[in-house]
């Protein structure tokens, strides 16, 4: 990018200033927190807690969240240059399209067709909307996939057609549903160093055996724990 002072006497271009990239820094960060605002006025607006075809469904709120994942990228757990997210429960997808904002890749995983089904009629309304008001777009980063979390199947399939495996993601994430099972499977099939984000928590914690709270509470929010496979 080139930036430009206001024509001088010989025309020459200027080198920005510190102060000057500060301010767009500032300036683009602002942008973000707007984006990452009405994303979640967008989805409030189809929040649900109710049983479903496949279970009780709930949605998690995300301007929390928001501030929970701003949180993480500014002490660096997260960076859109290398970080993998998986939401083992993903629904709609209003979690990945969040993370998209952080990471490289933003994968999720539903098990009712019909929840998922809602995800790209949503996004494509949200996108227009976003566009409309000169806020940012997500990332074209989202994968998400109808199966099991826990079997191995789903994972195959995710291998199959975006060539990422179980062992290759950086960052997991539930609101509760399962949060024990998936632990498991965390602290045994996971990779070194990797993050589990469990939402849906306050004052007391769960434990998983492999697993170590690194972040009883993120962000202040009162909802949501950071955990950690291996040595942090």
């Amino acid at each position: 990018m080139e930036y430009w002072q206001n024509a001088q006497e010989n025309d020459v271009p200027t080198i920005p200033t510190f102060q000057h990239s500060l301010n767009i820094k500032l300036m683009e960060n602002h942008r973000l927190r707007q984006t990452l605002d009405r994303i979640a006025s967008f989805y409030n607006d189809y929040k649900v807690g109710y049983v479903g075809h496949e279970g009780y469904r709930k949605s998690t709120d995300l301007v929390k969240l928001g501030r929970c994942i701003e949180e993480l990228a500014a002490h660096g757990f997260i960076n859109p240059q290398n970080t993998i997210f998986l939401d083992l429960g993903c629904a709609d997808g209003r979690v990945n399209v969040l993370m998209s904002y952080f990471v490289k890749h933003s994968v999720g995983i539903e098990i009712d067709p019909e929840i998922l089904a809602e995800f790209n009629p949503r996004k494509e309304e949200l996108t227009q909307k976003l566009q409309s008001e000169n806020l940012m777009q997500p990332s074209d980063n989202i994968d998400l996939f109808h199966g099991n979390s826990l079997e191995a199947a789903t994972y195959e399939t995710i291998e199959g057609t975006i060539n990422l495996r179980f062992e290759d993601i950086d960052l997991f994430y539930t609101y509760i549903t399962l949060h024990d099972l998936f632990g498991a499977k965390i602290a045994q099939e996971a990779k070194a160093n990797s993050l589990y984000l469990v939402y849906g928590f306050s004052k007391i914690l769960p434990r998983y055996e492999g697993l170590e709270v690194i972040i009883p509470d993120v962000a202040s929010q009162g909802i949501v724990a950071l955990y950690g496979k291996g040595q942090f």
